[in-house]
């Protein structure tokens, strides 16, 4: 009897917590994610590279003849004009071989005109004649060549430049086309750099590029440099391209082949690309749209949520990236583990790399 009462007493509370509603779910509590702030990329697309300067051309002088050498009037560092004479051998020998030369063609002009003159009176047979003809001819060359060794003697300058180096003493015994001196037209100096081919690959020739180059010993001062050639073939172990650029001829100081300069290119003057690259951000930023391009998660510190962006990527430099399109500077984006996140996700900024709260 006291049980059937505990019932019936309990009957109406049980009937009022059936028809109550569930309690309502709670919402999960924000991710905590990495928010940067992009940045202005103006000159993202500078490049610089190690260059050498390079005479417009280097020339190695040689005898064409061998022999001893008997002057060497030129010194290393000096400017000669053209035509100056830059090493001379002992002609002794050259010299007399003209004199005997001259001596041989003499005799066959003799010898020539006698057996005209017996064929004109029927003497001398016309196989004598034509002996006598082929003969002087060959004296002729002789005669020719001897004078030709003997001019080839003496190495001038074939053009206005600089004796950078002198690669033997005087007085010694050089074999034809043994070098002697190493001569530079200093009248253009360029500077050489290497190119990797993914540069090389969408370089426009036809379009002025904006290339500068910096001296260590001339601090504050940059020089236009104005393009002349690009080789076709790689160097072997690095696998680069070696580009060539002309110096402007006023340079205020003692610039001298050898000497290194640092290269600044603008890799969008060079391929011809007439859109800078806007913002550059980390490249942790970035995930992979189903499109097979990219995203990123912009971060709305108003709402507490990320939303989803496609963006353009340029070049990769480091840790960062270019974005051509679909950021501006200044926005803040999520910078780390953004695979777990989705368009709409509510996230908590922690720390960015300035060590202040992002979003502030």
């Amino acid at each position: 009897m006291t049980r059937l009462l505990a019932l019936i007493a309990l009957a109406p509370a049980l009937a009022l917590s059936a028809c109550s509603a569930p309690p309502a779910e709670t919402d999960p509590a924000p991710r905590l994610a990495r928010v940067e702030t992009v940045r202005g990329a103006e000159s993202a697309s500078m490049r610089e590279f190690v260059g050498r300067v390079e005479p417009r051309l280097s020339v190695d002088l040689a005898f064409q003849v061998g022999g001893r050498l008997s002057a060497f009037p030129v010194m290393e560092g000096q400017i000669v004009p053209e035509g100056t004479v830059i090493a001379q051998l002992d002609s002794t020998d050259f010299a007399r071989a003209v004199r005997q030369a001259e001596v041989q063609r003499q005799q066959a002009s003799q010898n020539l005109e006698r057996q005209r003159i017996l064929h004109e009176r029927g003497i001398a047979s016309d196989a004598a004649l034509e002996q006598a003809q082929t003969e002087h001819d060959l004296q002729s060359v002789s005669l020719e060549t001897a004078r030709q060794n003997l001019r080839y003697a003496t190495v001038n300058a074939p053009f206005q430049g600089l004796v950078s180096r002198r690669l033997v003493d005087n007085f010694t015994t050089v074999a034809a086309g043994q070098p002697v001196a190493r001569l530079q037209d200093m009248s253009e100096l360029r500077v050489a750099i290497q190119i990797p081919e993914s540069i090389v690959a969408v370089v426009d020739q036809s379009q002025p590029a904006d290339i500068h180059a910096r001296f260590p010993f001339l601090p504050g001062q940059t020089f236009p440099l104005t393009f002349r050639e690009l080789s076709a073939e790689p160097e072997p172990a690095s696998r680069t391209y070696t580009a060539m650029f002309a110096l402007p001829g006023d340079l205020p100081g003692n610039i001298l082949p050898g000497m290194t300069a640092t290269v600044m290119v603008s890799l969008d003057s060079l391929t011809g690309n007439a859109e800078p690259a806007l913002v550059r951000a980390p490249a942790g930023a970035l995930s992979a749209a189903p499109d097979g391009g990219f995203r990123v998660y912009i971060f709305d510190a108003d709402a507490g949520i990320v939303r989803e962006r496609e963006v353009e990527v340029g070049p990769v430099g480091g840790d960062s990236v270019v974005i051509r399109h679909g950021l501006e500077p200044g926005e803040q984006i999520v910078t780390s583990g953004v695979s777990a996140l989705y368009d709409g996700m509510r996230i908590r900024p922690m720390e960015g790399r300035n060590g202040l709260p992002a979003g502030r």
